[in-house]
């Protein structure tokens, strides 16, 4: 598992517009870094486990209530989160979100 294939596997996580969050440019890094707490660390043999760091721009929609906007960037955070969790090599997500750049329509 490698960045690069982390932030292949953030093509699968989808803004309410359509886009994916890697095509839509709010996916600003995407790194992994070794799990020295994950369960079976001390096993040998067993492959390395990794904490996913992910920062996105949150989404902003054009006209759109607050509530509306709290609600789909925490659908976002926890869209991420369970498309990595889904995976063995990876124990823990942190999102970080980040301030919106633009609106999407």
């Amino acid at each position: 598992m490698t960045d690069a294939d982390l932030l292949h596997l953030l093509r699968d996580c989808y803004t309410p517009a359509g886009p994916n969050i890697v095509a839509a440019g709010l996916v600003r890094s995407a790194t992994l870094t070794p799990d020295p707490e994950a369960p079976g660390r001390t096993i040998a043999d067993l492959p390395p486990r990794y904490i996913a760091h992910i920062s996105v721009h949150a989404i902003h929609l054009a006209g759109a209530s607050d509530n509306t906007l709290e609600g789909a960037n925490t659908q976002l955070s926890a869209q991420i989160e369970n498309r990595l969790l889904g995976l063995p090599a990876i124990s823990r997500v942190e999102v970080t979100l980040l301030p919106a750049l633009f609106p999407i329509l």
